[in-house]
């Protein structure tokens, strides 16, 4: 059973953080304007360049950083739709020479990202591992599971080298000795002093096998050596990896370091990165740790890469960095790979744009130019308290706005700034809030289930009215269990209500009681023509548009193609629609009846949902997974 999570709520009034985007429109192509973020998994720095450095993004892409992380530039154009980059690695000599790995492609670039190609490993293994040798140029290592391949000349052709007996995590150079290599593997860690010829076990000290998450090397000693196991503290080596030492002191009684670094400039310091507690920052080599995340915002530490031009750390929600050896950090700007879930415009001039990535809400005021993360209630001890969308402005405050979170509707009065409960919806994961036109406190809410067993009893409302502060069920409709799940009101007629499912249903007492509309077409949302009453749209189960007018009675389905995730109409221009497939959007100028592809740019995003600016119906907002919100200019 659910608690509510909103009962301790403490009202939050400061802004976190503020992003700009300097963007500049491109005519008929897609630009991303924002919101940064996306979990960062993966960095890599130039050898001969340290300035330039290239992050991934999970299940986004690879950006690039040519000032030391100041700026950063999309640089995934090849790599294709929301990949999952699991290795970057760049050449010793050429830095715009750079190597990105998937699960099962090696990719190649040779402008700094700017384009990418695929390289032949001949086999289709897992890849598990990448690195390139600091010191030989056009030297690259891949692991795919416990086979070791090497390259000699940039990936165009192949030799394996020894197997390592176990799955290999991890691959690290010797810095100083690039014919040294370290494997991390799932069961421990291996050296090679011969380029890969041949591998021993390094294990004597290691309290328990386990899987290794990184191992670092000292660039000045080498025989110096760090490694970090999973959920528990890194281990020291001097002496290249002969004998370990459990170097804990500082961390705390249950460390987790996932990721280290050694300062390039000063090798007594280290640092360690944990999931959970952010950086710690070692000056004796690891004897002694100390927590090192002054003004690091996001503690969630998915890897650390020590470079001449800073420190950064990579998180959950982008990256941080560091210009003075972690005493201080600041959240970094630029990567723009998060993943929208929900967003929404107000009618003011210009207009206010929210946006949700499932965790964050963040509010532009100037049409994604300039961006702040709004302060949300912090998580309950349950864990049931989560944003989780939708965004929804009343038509008639621009600052009331509704947001969705596991089993609550919070709402704003302040355009974010703070956040009270507004009405609890049980076990239910809102996924649609409808507001009543003529009466912003009558609401609809409808969705998932926070817990699937919620969905395997018959009686649990997933359909919720709520009316001046009195929350009922919905009833069924003939095709629901759960309760009619309300797709829009009637602009005419606030009693009239229209919900989907099998069929077309709709409400003429507000949802008191329910019959079938139209048994033609299975809607899963409907817009409704602002100038022509008795017109309206319906996107469809399991694809395409159709169009009504006589009030959704008979329908005829148009030509678009494809599962339609968000439907729009210019209010302006209403014989102009806007739909959103996950890979392309449409524009009809006639009514439905023809569509036509609009812009380029969306080939390694996926689109969510799209809005028009409610000021200037030549701009389109789209949100995306893996792009943040992008904008067309037409």
């Amino acid at each position: 059973m659910l608690r509510r999570t909103f009962g301790f709520l403490l009202l939050l009034t400061a802004t976190v953080g503020l992003q700009t985007s300097s963007a500049a429109d491109v005519p008929g192509r897609w630009t991303r304007i924002g919101p940064d973020g996306g979990r960062v998994s993966v960095f890599a720095a130039a050898p001969s360049r340290p300035a330039t450095v290239y992050a991934a993004v999970s299940g986004s892409s690879v950006f690039r950083s040519p000032d030391g992380g100041v700026s950063w530039t999309f640089a995934g154009r090849g790599l294709g739709t929301r990949p999952i980059v699991n290795g970057l690695a760049v050449d010793a000599a050429q830095p715009d020479r750079v190597y990105a790995s998937t699960a099962h492609v090696l990719f190649r670039s040779a402008n700094g990202g700017t384009t990418w190609v695929p390289v032949d490993l001949g086999t289709d293994n897992t890849i598990s591992a990448l690195a390139a040798d600091p010191r030989r140029s056009g030297v690259v290592y891949v692991a795919l599971g416990t086979d070791i391949q090497k390259s000699t000349d940039r990936g165009l052709t192949w030799k394996p080298l020894s197997s390592v007996p176990d799955f290999v995590e991890t691959l690290t150079i010797d810095p100083v000795n690039p014919t040294t290599l370290y494997a991390g593997t799932d069961a421990g860690a291996y050296k090679s002093t011969d380029g890969g010829a041949h591998w021993k076990t390094i294990r004597r000290g290691i309290e328990s096998v386990t899987q290794i998450t990184a191992i670092a090397v000292d660039p000045h000693r080498p025989q110096t050596l760090f490694l970090s196991t999973f959920g528990d503290a890194p281990y020291r080596s001097v002496d290249g990896g002969g004998h370990w030492t459990r170097v804990a002191a500082g961390l705390g009684t249950e460390p987790d370091i996932r990721s280290l670094a050694v300062d390039p400039a000063r090798s007594s310091t280290v640092y360690a990165g944990s999931p959970q507690e952010g950086v710690f920052r070692s000056t004796d080599s690891g004897l002694t740790w100390h927590p090192a995340d002054a003004g690091l915002t996001d503690r969630s530490v998915q890897v650390l890469l020590a470079a001449g031009s800073g420190l950064f750390a990579g998180t959950r929600s982008g990256f941080a960095v560091s210009r003075n050896r972690a005493q201080t950090w600041t959240a970094d700007h630029g990567i723009q790979g998060a993943s929208i879930v929900s967003l929404a415009l107000d009618s003011q001039r210009p207009p206010r744009m929210y946006a949700s990535d499932g965790a964050h809400l963040f509010k532009s005021a100037n049409r994604g130019g300039l961006w702040a993360r709004l302060p949300l209630p912090p998580p309950s001890e349950n864990d049931f308290f989560a944003p989780v969308g939708p965004v929804v402005i009343h038509p008639d405050d621009p600052r009331h706005i509704e947001l969705g979170f596991a089993g609550e509707v919070g709402q704003s009065d302040d355009g974010g700034q703070s956040w009270s409960p507004h009405f609890s919806v049980g076990c239910v994961s809102p996924s649609l809030i409808v507001i009543d036109p003529g009466d912003p406190e009558i609401l609809y809410t409808s969705g998932g289930f926070v817990d699937a067993g919620c969905g395997t009893v018959p009686s649990t409302c997933g359909s919720y009215k709520f009316d001046h502060g009195q929350t009922t069920c919905l009833p069924n409709t003939a095709s629901t269990q759960h309760g009619a799940a309300v797709l829009a009101i009637d602009p005419a007629d606030s009693h009239h209500l229209f919900a989907g499912g099998e069929k077309l249903y709709h409400s003429l007492d507000a949802g008191a009681t329910w019959s079938v509309l139209s048994a033609a077409i299975r809607p899963i949302g409907l817009v409704f023509d602002p100038v022509n009453p008795g017109t309206l749209y319906a996107r469809l189960n399991p694809g395409g548009v159709a169009r009504s007018t006589d009030g959704g009675i008979t329908w005829q389905v148009t030509a678009a193609q494809g599962f339609v995730l968000s439907l729009v109409i210019d209010t302006t221009l209403p014989s102009t629609l806007y739909a959103a497939t996950p890979q392309t959007i449409y524009r009809s100028t006639d009514s439905g009846a023809t569509w036509t592809p609009l812009g380029t740019g969306l080939e390694e995003v996926v689109v969510t949902q799209i809005a028009l600016d409610p000021l200037d119906p030549r701009i389109l907002y789209a949100a995306t997974l893996a792009g943040g919100v992008m904008r067309l200019r037409m």
